[in-house]
């Protein structure tokens, strides 16, 4: 005779382990991360073969930069899983990484790959991976791949638009920037800033060739890109909503406008006109008067025009700058 199953008792023990999982899970999206573990254990007390309650414990402690205990419980669930949940893998190349194990967490990711190739994030973060591995090639195709998920992946954008610009291609790189403008508010800034990168770029090589018209047409978008740019980033930072990216765009956006000037200020001079370089350097010298350059510029284009006293005034700021320096 079979014995009796108390399917009553089973089905009340199941629910209960059920409740406390999902109870942490809510616990875990309000921010309260010691009441969510908590709820965890006790799932894991009644049932250790929970795997959404490990997988979750260990994102926990991978947020808390607890790398090896996180990957002890990622690596549990997946000997549950029995190796076959992209999310885990996904999880586990996570902690790899952070942890400097780049080869394991390249391995986990293609995996991870295998199993859900239609994962943007995760076919983002590979890119990364091989990027730093060198494998620029593999690289390009795992963001190629991302876009492909999400369109509106601007991250992905922008890696392969700086990929581009460092082989050469600007053209194709001026594409990347531009789509990665069309996304978030906080890529699209990004963008903004590795266009006029660009931009300038391109407007030297015009420059050097003598296309001066086109040069100027390009240096003075680069220049509106960074002037739309800058509210933008300074507003998220003043709100307190701004990353170590976003400080960093902000401390690029002086030198990279002064370099704008300074771009237009040589193409206005190569065209013969001399009132707008003027006028270009006096704008320079009123909003960056602290760049000695700016004001050496400035004394040689009046040199030039037969001011002479404006000329020595402006030598005289730029010694004097150079002085302090």
């Amino acid at each position: 005779m079979l014995p009796q199953v108390d399917l009553k008792g089973f089905l009340h023990h199941v629910e209960h382990v059920r409740r406390l999982k999902n109870r942490g899970a809510e616990l875990r999206t309000s921010g309260d991360l010691t009441g969510a573990v908590n709820h965890f254990k006790w799932a894991l007390a009644l049932n250790p073969r929970c795997t959404t309650c490990l997988k979750d414990w260990a994102e926990i402690l991978l947020s808390q930069k607890n790398f090896v205990e996180a990957e002890k419980k990622i690596r549990n669930a997946l000997e549950l899983l029995e190796g076959q949940d992209s999310d885990a893998l996904f999880t586990l190349g996570l902690i790899l990484s952070e942890q400097g194990k780049d080869d394991e967490s390249i391995a986990v990711y293609k995996k991870s790959v295998e199993l859900n190739g239609e994962d943007a994030e995760l076919c983002y973060n590979l890119g990364i991976k091989l990027g730093e591995q060198g494998d620029t090639k593999g690289e390009l195709a795992m963001y190629k791949k991302t876009v492909s998920i999400d369109g509106n992946f601007g991250g992905a954008y922008i890696n392969m638009g700086t990929i581009l610009a460092s082989s050469g291609d600007l053209a194709s790189a001026e594409v990347m920037f531009l789509k990665a403008i069309q996304c978030s508010e906080e890529v699209r800034t990004k963008g903004m800033f590795n266009l006029s990168l660009l931009l300038q770029q391109k407007a030297n090589n015009l420059a050097t060739s003598g296309n001066l018209e086109e040069a100027k047409a390009a240096i003075i978008e680069a220049s509106k890109l960074l002037d739309d740019a800058k509210p933008l980033i300074d507003a998220r930072i003043a709100l307190g909503g701004s990353n170590s990216e976003d400080a960093m765009y902000a401390s690029q956006f002086k030198p990279m406008r002064v370099q704008c000037h300074r771009v237009l200020g040589q193409v206005m001079a190569g065209m013969g006109d001399m009132v707008s370089c003027e006028q270009e350097f006096r704008i320079a010298s009123e909003k960056f008067p602290d760049i000695p350059g700016i004001w050496a510029a400035l004394s040689r284009v009046l040199e030039i025009q037969g001011k002479m006293d404006e000329a020595q005034v402006c030598k005289a700021k730029f010694e004097a700058l150079q002085n302090l320096m």
